[in-house]
C-alpha cells in the first residue's frame, strides 16, 4: 500500500510499509527522516513492529457540536476576512510603535548626556595615535584617541597592560599614565 512521509524540509515521499518506523533518507535532499508507522485498513495508525500492546493506543473521542445561545453568539466579535485581520492588527502594531517613538523622542529631547571628560594624557596630544600591548602579548594596531578613550571608558583595561603614544620613546604602564582609571590598582 505504502507510507507518506515528509522530510524536515517538507519533501513529500511514499516508501514502502515495512520501512515503518525506520529512519530513511530523502531522495531528493539527502535528509534523514523517520518513517511514520504503516496504515492498516480503515485509515488508523498501527504502530511499527505490529506490537499488540501498543496497537491499543486510547482513540480520541469524535467532535461534536455545541449549540450557542444567539445572546451569546450577538456578543461575540466578528471575524474579518484573513488578509483584512492582518491588516488591521498590523495597523494597530504601527501605531503603538509610532507612538513609542515619539515618546522616546520627548525623553531624548529633554536628557541631554555630556561625554566623558579627556583623560590629561589623551587631552594633552589627541592628535596622536596610541598602541595598547597586553602582557604576554604583541602591541595592537595603531589607535586613535577617541578609540583609546572609549576603551578606558567602557573598563576593558585591568591596569596590566602597557600603552605606548607617538611621541613617546618607551612603553609605560597603563595605571601609571591613566591613575584615575585605576584608583584600586
Amino acid at each position: 500500500m505504502g507510507i507518506v512521509a515528509h522530510c524536515p524540509n517538507g519533501h513529500r515521499t511514499k516508501v514502502r510499509d515495512h520501512l515503518a518506523g525506520k529512519r530513511v533518507r530523502c531522495p531528493t535532499c539527502e535528509a534523514t527522516m523517520r518513517v511514520p508507522a504503516a496504515p492498516v485498513q480503515g485509515g488508523e495508525q498501527r504502530p511499527a513492529g505490529g506490537d499488540a500492546a501498543t496497537a491499543s493506543a486510547p482513540a480520541l473521542p469524535p467532535a461534536r457540536f455545541i449549540p450557542l445561545d444567539p445572546a451569546v453568539i450577538a456578543t461575540l466579535p466578528r471575524a474579518l476576512p484573513f488578509g483584512t485581520a492582518r491588516t488591521a492588527a498590523a495597523t494597530a502594531a504601527a501605531a503603538a510603535a509610532e507612538r513609542e517613538e515619539e515618546a522616546e523622542f520627548i525623553l531624548c529631547e529633554a536628557e541631554e548626556v555630556a561625554p566623558p571628560p579627556w583623560h590629561a594624557a589623551i587631552a594633552d596630544r589627541p592628535d596622536l595615535t596610541w598602541r595598547i600591548a597586553y602582557p604576554g602579548g604583541e602591541a595592537s594596531e595603531p589607535v586613535d584617541a577617541a578609540t583609546l578613550q572609549e576603551w578606558l571608558a567602557a573598563g576593558q583595561a585591568d591596569g596590566s597592560e602597557l600603552v605606548w603614544r607617538a611621541d613617546w620613546t618607551e612603553w609605560r604602564p597603563v595605571h601609571e599614565v591613566f591613575p584615575d582609571s585605576f584608583a584600586g590598582a
